[in-house]
């Protein structure tokens, strides 16, 4: 397993940095309209949580099933499957089914969110979120 360092080694110049790149990402994704793919219900509520309001597909059925209705409404989606082994295979093969369907997949996001936030699983994005806004507050009051 890949360990992504924890925000407390980071000064608060580099934590601003990160805020400012997460906002940007965030705002893109958003502006964007994207649909986005998930691997499961729990990684979709988190991302609502945090106010995401793309709208979210389960990815519940064969990445070809899904990318040919992703098709009927986009000609672009957002993949947000996790890091772990099962979650990396899932995404190259619904990349490969959205290609097929003349969709552009983006897997930007996935990786930026994952060195922002040191996201593992999508379902830990409001808590991730949550500590990172903690530590700044943390720092700009201390």
């Amino acid at each position: 397993m890949i360990r992504v360092k924890k925000f407390s080694s980071i000064t608060m110049s580099q934590l601003r940095k990160k805020q400012k790149f997460l906002e940007i990402t965030l705002k893109e994704l958003e502006e964007s309209g994207a649909p986005i793919m998930v691997e499961g219900k729990r990684d979709k509520e988190a991302l609502e949580r945090i106010g995401v309001k793309n709208r979210i597909f389960l990815i519940n059925m064969t990445p070809d099933k899904l990318s040919k209705r992703i098709s009927k409404v986009a000609d672009k989606a957002v993949i947000l499957t996790d890091f772990d082994e099962t979650g990396e295979k899932l995404c190259k093969r619904v990349e490969e089914a959205l290609y097929s369907y003349n969709v552009l997949p983006n897997t930007e996001v996935r990786r930026k969110l994952r060195h922002l936030l040191g996201v593992y699983n999508f379902e830990e994005i409001d808590r991730r979120m949550e500590e990172f806004k903690k530590k700044i507050e943390g720092d700009l009051n201390g």
